[in-house]
């Protein structure tokens, strides 16, 4: 069994759908996609939706359509029974428009070359099981009803091997033709800006929606918010730095990201003063404003041991009008046990406290420190931010079952390469996505999952400008996934060279890929992308490989 989901956790609209879904995933063969919720304005019939579409290679694609409740035959039609009482239905004309809408729809592509599509229908009835035939256009073999399911895509099978089909020899590659039409491919360039720009207003739209949440716990003076990539924890807590800065407390907005630090700055730059924290900065900025920083000289753990030691002496001495009354921590997963006690002592003793953290992205296993006190626990797992592919190919990688709220992005790509030429590769990818296929240099990022890539060595000696390119500047972007944290692009090329020692593969990837807000494309030798442990991680890159020639 190897076939593949599209999208891999859909949105269901009833339990029937769930059920049938199910069924038929558990019993496809490699090669065979299942897609759920594809919707058509045909020509002749109007809006169209299919409930569940099997392309099986070898013998053409099924359109299933979905029908829960009792369905029963009288008066010579067919009926649906619901708690809200009986309603006449016509699955099979319904099933019948959905097989035209697809077959018009490939047919007239400009570049489908693959001819006539074998297309055939069933319907699904999960919680009927009919004697027979329901009249005369619902015979029983096209019917999958509740003692089917176990047989589910059996039935599909030989639905399309029916004699009563135009014959149809398929032509190697028909699938991956269809799912470029059905689910996009590389688009023209006005698109690609358009579909990137318009992605961003709804995932901004939907993060900012994440403030209703805030209102419902704003009487909570201390909580921590766990969340995966995507949720919107970076924005809601500007939002509570704003909010408390507001009711007048002064606040500390600290991260882990110096990135993300000159993010929050530009976000929040254009508040009134009332509404702006008194500092926004990294936890070594904050050291470095107290007059401690680590040097050369200093052994490698000072920010484990020493610093902090430092940072809590000075804090300790602070005046009660230079302390905070308001702590929001960002990236909190990225902090030590050992920063902890410095920003409580630079607080006042009643400090209130909003914790964001996701410990999935933690690349420093060494860390994951929470405070000493009590917090209160909250959780997101919608995905508001990154497309739904992107969701569906990192979501090996995490333990939460987290839903994606963004829609459809860009198809994943995944360029498979040799270990010595993963950056030449990357480096042509890059050239490809600006010069050939419309993508803006200022929308691309090269993330790197260990080495530094030769083009962020060249300008990272000055600080201040290499940050402020990452918004000023119409060049590409080029970063570590750790100097990427808590950032996005529309589309990202995640550059495989290697990981370190003391960090866990499975983190990083998760980490790189949920950078990718539209596009990502995966650049690895596949031993290395084998070292995160995940089987479905591999098998979902390999479904989406591509070849560059080395």
């Amino acid at each position: 069994m190897g076939g593949t989901c599209w999208p891999e956790h859909p949105d269901f609209v009833n339990d029937a759908e769930r059920t049938a879904w199910q069924a038929i995933k558990r019993q496809l063969r490699d090669g065979d996609i299942l897609l759920h919720g594809l919707r058509f304005t045909d020509p002749h019939d109007g809006e169209v939706e299919i409930d569940l579409l099997l392309l099986m290679p070898d013998l053409g694609a099924a359109v299933i359509e979905v029908k829960g409740g009792q369905i029963t035959y009288s008066e010579g039609q067919v009926w649906q029974i619901r708690g809200d009482g009986r309603h006449a239905i016509d699955p099979a004309e319904q099933a019948a428009k959905e097989v035209r809408a697809l077959q018009r729809f490939l047919e007239r592509q400009p570049n489908w070359s693959r001819g006539y599509l074998r297309a055939a229908w069933l319907v699904a009835f999960p919680n009927t099981s009919p004697p027979g035939d329901l009249g005369p256009r619902l015979r029983r073999d096209l019917i999958i009803g509740a003692d089917d399911l176990d047989d589910a895509a059996g039935k599909v099978f030989e639905r399309l091997q029916d004699p009563a089909l135009e014959r149809w020899t398929p032509r190697d590659g028909w699938v991956q033709t269809a799912l470029d039409h059905l689910l996009g491919t590389y688009d023209a360039e006005v698109e690609i800006q358009g579909r990137a720009a318009e992605r961003l207003r709804h995932a901004d739209q939907l993060t900012a929606e994440q403030s209703a949440l805030l209102a419902v716990i704003r009487n909570v003076p201390r909580f921590e918010v766990t969340g995966p990539a995507g949720t919107g924890k970076t924005w809601m807590a500007m939002e509570q730095a704003r909010r408390w800065a507001k009711a007048g407390e002064r606040v500390a907005l600290v991260t882990y990201t110096r990135g993300v630090v000159e993010s929050m700055k530009r976000a929040m730059a254009d508040l009134p003063a009332a509404e702006q924290p008194a500092w926004i900065g990294t936890y070594f900025q904050l050291g470095a404003q107290w007059d401690i920083r680590a040097t050369a000289a200093d052994d490698a753990d000072f920010w484990t041991r020493r610093g902090p030691e430092e940072m809590l002496a000075h804090a300790s001495g602070l005046a009660n009008d230079e302390r905070f009354t308001a702590l929001v921590v960002d990236e909190a997963q990225d902090f030590g046990d050992s920063w902890w006690p410095a920003l409580l002592a630079a607080s006042t003793p009643d400090v209130e406290i909003a914790v964001f953290r996701d410990d999935e992205q933690a690349v420093f296993t060494e860390r994951r420190g929470r405070p000493d006190v009590e917090l209160t626990s909250l959780v997101l797992d919608e995905n508001l931010r990154n497309a739904s592919q992107i969701v569906d190919t990192f979501r090996p990688l995490v333990d939460t079952d987290v839903r994606s709220r963004s829609g459809s992005g860009f198809p994943i790509e995944y360029v498979r390469c040799s270990e010595s030429t993963v950056e030449e590769i990357t480096d042509r990818v890059v050239s490809e996505l600006v010069d050939e296929r419309g993508w803006l240099p200022e929308h691309v990022a090269v993330i790197t999952t260990q080495h530094r890539h030769p083009v962020q060595r060249e300008y990272e000696a000055d600080k201040d400008t290499y940050w402020n390119d990452l918004w000023d500047s119409d060049d590409v972007f080029y970063s570590t996934v750790a100097g990427f944290k808590g950032l996005e692009r529309p589309a990202v090329v995640l550059m495989v060279d290697g990981f370190h020692d003391d960090l866990d593969p499975k983190n990083v990837l998760y980490t790189g890929m949920s950078r990718a807000r539209d596009l990502l494309v995966v650049v690895a030798p596949p031993e290395l992308i084998e070292q995160a442990g995940s089987t479905k991680l591999t098998k979902r890159l390999n479904h989406f490989e591509r070849q560059i020639p080395e």
